[in-house]
């Protein structure tokens, strides 16, 4: 997965220039105008919220409850094979090779997340065109589905927000043939946007971390931007959960009691969240800058031979476990039991930060938010393991925070993210002070 924190002033009209968006993040003007205006532009915000946005969030649901089902099943498919054991070793390598001849030939090249979301602030509906997005999720399903390290909310956002930029161009073509149809436009970023909230909030099973991911940037959220993105996460996660059901992300977690000692431990997992943040930042880039200069099936060949090393260690000593393969939501429920030793913990972290690292250098296609999830549980779980807290699994849960938000620049979507998918109050506390310590220390990307 995967931004700039400029605030937004006052949006052009969307009938202007439905294209172009100097200010695509907004949903709806402010409301600074006469008291007549501002009830007029309240109720067009409100037709276009219950006309437009909650039901392309609906259908975005409905199409990620039914991919996130294929990708399971594709995953089931090739994991339930006569060459388990020695197939799950060896098929990061064939989905990595398999990844970089997909985008070598249909086009698509060195394909980023990232970059398509910091290019989609000024042209988000030339980022996000229908098929070279579905091509791209296609990309992702690849990389995932055969092991590599990535996370399924990657496709996510890009078809939630080619879902999202196609409901623009329609809502646009029928403003030209009717005149009601006009009063349902609104920016073209905030649509896109808010597609891209929606999928996240039926993939992570989580409506108010879906939408906060898509709307927060480098740690700022202004609520004009966050409007649409509500709007649409609500709708598309109600519809995702009557297919899917209600069985939260990660599962059931023990009871937790905050308690001083907490809050003391919080300080140093926090910079030690963002030290190790940094590093992966740093040797992701380093991967990207020796091996980006090689052709993609070279690139992809020659990475997968070491997610195929970095595997060995892992299927000897914890069968079964998938440490380096997928986004890391077994290992997160494995260290939630406890009982891990320290030493073993970082193993984990070390295998997965360098798993992660090579999936992205070697081209693989998918989001970095669920690994970043699964590196900060490790760290946490070192961390509780020396400090004896006896709360098995709570500074799991605070660590996976704490990296996610060094490692995405955010302040408040990791924490709220688990609250939310887990339901527990007292992490709040301890979670937002190692967010923000990591947050600071770990720096603007460079």
């Amino acid at each position: 997965m995967e931004a700039s924190g400029a605030h937004c002033g006052m949006v052009q009209d969307p009938d202007s220039d439905p294209d172009r968006s100097d200010s695509p993040l907004t949903g709806f003007p402010p409301l600074a105008l006469p008291s007549r205006r501002r009830s007029l532009r309240i109720l067009a915000q409100t037709r276009r919220m219950a006309l437009a946005v909650l039901p392309m969030g609906a259908g975005i649901g409905l199409v990620a409850a039914f991919a996130l089902t294929g990708l399971e099943h594709l995953e089931s498919l090739l994991q339930t094979q006569s060459f388990r054991s020695a197939g799950l070793i060896i098929m990061p390598l064939a989905g990595l090779l398999l990844t970089a001849l997909w985008l070598r030939y249909t086009g698509l090249g060195s394909v980023s997340l990232s970059r398509d979301l910091a290019q989609a602030r000024l042209h988000p509906l030339a980022t996000f065109r229908l098929w070279p997005s579905l091509g791209k999720a296609t990309a992702c399903a690849i990389t995932i589905g055969f092991g590599g390290s990535a996370g399924v909310e990657g496709p996510a956002r890009w078809l939630g927000a080619a879902v999202g930029a196609q409901f623009h161009r329609l809502i646009r073509r029928l403003a030209h043939r009717f005149h009601w149809a006009r009063r349902l436009l609104a920016q073209p970023g905030a649509v896109v946007m808010a597609g891209s909230a929606a999928a996240l909030a039926a993939v992570f099973r989580a409506p108010l971390s879906g939408a906060l991911l898509a709307a927060e940037q480098e740690g700022n959220l202004v609520a004009g931007r966050a409007v649409p993105a509500l709007a649409a996460s609500a709708s598309g996660f109600l519809v995702f959960i009557s297919i899917r059901g209600t069985a939260p992300l990660l599962g059931n977690t023990g009871t937790y009691h905050l308690q001083a000692r907490e809050i003391f431990w919080a300080l140093p997992l926090g910079l030690a969240c963002a030290i190790a943040a940094r590093f992966y930042r740093r040797l992701l880039r380093f991967g990207e800058h020796h091996l980006g200069r090689l052709p993609l099936p070279l690139r992809g060949g020659l990475a997968g031979l070491g997610l195929l090393i970095l595997a060995l260690p892992a299927a000897w000593l914890w069968p079964g476990l998938p440490v380096t393969q997928g986004g890391g939501i077994e290992l997160v429920s494995h260290l939630l039991c406890g009982g891990t030793a320290p030493t073993h913990a970082l193993v984990f972290l070390a295998l997965k930060l360098a798993a992660t690292a090579l999936t992205f250098a070697g081209g693989g296609v998918g989001g970095t938010w669920l690994p970043a999830v699964a590196m900060g549980s490790a760290m946490g779980a070192a961390f509780e393991a020396w400090a004896g807290l006896g709360q098995p699994g709570l500074f799991v849960l605070v660590g996976a925070s704490a990296f996610a938000g060094a490692t995405h620049r955010s302040l408040l979507t990791p924490v709220v993210f688990l609250a939310e998918t887990t339901g527990q109050a007292a992490l709040v506390v301890p979670t937002l002070i190692a967010t923000v310590t990591a947050y600071q220390a770990s720096g603007s990307e460079e």
